[in-house]
């Protein structure tokens, strides 16, 4: 990855999608296309792809590769996205992400553009349900969780401190999801450690060990605020995890404290693309069939039997889709829809393929 500060996001890739697995809203062929093209589009630009990375989700829903230093390299984790993506996917469309996780294992990101093309054919991108997501209903026939066992070096404690750590473990798993309390876990068993040995020590009549810092549970209160009290980081660390949301509760969508953005900041960003793509159009309607005038306006060299970009004069532009730095546009003039990426480069916006009604672009 490059060295510039990892972007804003509100949740990682793997909790949505645990979420998501848990509620009764499967993902759409739209969705699942917006994932997996997310994934390889942005793991082509990344610098460094043995840089330690996680994927992430804008508060628009945009998948983005973010610096984890207990995360894998920007290849591994995108294979790993996909195949998680994969299993969510009916049995009939799983070979396209499987395709596509496949191709980022094995070829070069060049290589990659045939497997997007495959996904734009299955389906056209939608943007992703971020919630709420209301848990599934439980059937009958999901086993029940598995009995955990008390830790053995409880058992050599007095009964009033293994009850108040036991709590304070399920409390600190309770409120940092099920996928991330092993760190939370582990700092329980040492904090217990050291109550026991501060019991052992301390004389006669001395005060009782405090439970363990960072949980405000007690024997006595079961059913607290799932909602950490503690005050949570203003912008996300590489080695701390947000939180995951209860799939039981009502919970709000963000986790982090990153600012979702308002909708007059998301309707200007917009607009400057269709503006953008206006003017670039413009100046490619102008070229009048000059090759040479239009391959400076181009990423690489058109395909065969490609399209010429409709003239935006009395057309209207809209954008389909943004994964920052590469966006698709609809033209409508009249006549038979076009779809066109646009690529940006040395901040200049540039055509990189054309396609007609439901031939998406890749």
């Amino acid at each position: 990855m490059s060295t510039t500060a990892s972007p804003p996001f509100v949740e990682y890739l793997d909790d949505y999608l645990h979420r998501r697995t848990r509620s009764g809203m499967p993902l759409t062929p739209g969705e699942s296309v917006t994932l997996a093209v997310g994934l390889l589009r942005g793991c082509r630009r990344v610098e460094d792809r043995a840089h330690a990375a996680n994927w992430a989700l804008t508060a628009r829903g945009c998948p983005v590769l973010v610096d984890d230093v207990e995360g894998e390299d920007a290849v591994g984790v995108t294979a790993s996205a996909l195949a998680q993506l994969a299993e969510m996917i009916d049995d009939e469309d799983r070979a396209l992400i499987e395709g596509a996780r496949d191709a980022v294992l094995t070829q070069p990101p060049l290589a990659w553009e045939e497997a997007e093309r495959r996904l734009f054919a299955w389906a056209a991108p939608v943007p992703l349900v971020l919630g709420p997501l209301a848990p599934r209903v439980d059937d009958g026939g999901t086993p029940p969780p598995a009995i955990r066992r008390q830790p053995i070096f409880l058992s050599a404690v007095d009964a009033d401190l293994a009850t108040l750590v036991t709590a304070a473990m399920n409390d600190l798993r309770e409120k940092w999801g099920i996928w991330r309390y092993r760190r939370a876990f582990a700092f329980a068993v040492v904090a217990a450690g050291v109550a026991v040995v501060l019991g052992l020590v301390l004389p006669t009549g001395a005060t009782s060990p405090a439970p363990p810092t960072g949980s405000t549970a007690s024997p006595s209160s079961s059913s607290g605020d799932p909602t950490p009290d503690a005050t949570r980081p203003t912008s996300p660390h590489p080695s701390v995890r947000p939180t995951v949301l209860d799939p039981g509760r009502p919970t709000p969508l963000l986790t982090v404290e990153t600012p979702a953005p308002s909708p007059a900041e998301s309707s200007s960003a917009e607009e400057d693309i269709v503006d953008a793509a206006k003017e670039l159009l413009t100046a490619y309607s102008a070229c009048a069939g000059d090759i040479v005038c239009e391959q400076s306006l181009r990423e690489g060299r058109a395909d065969p039997g490609e399209a010429i970009p409709t003239d935006p004069a009395g057309a209207r532009i809209s954008l389909v889709d943004d994964f920052g730095g590469l966006s698709v546009v609809r033209v409508d003039g009249g006549g038979e829809p076009q779809y066109i990426t646009l690529v940006r480069e040395n901040d200049r916006w540039l055509v990189r393929a054309v396609r007609t009604g439901a031939n998406q672009p890749s």
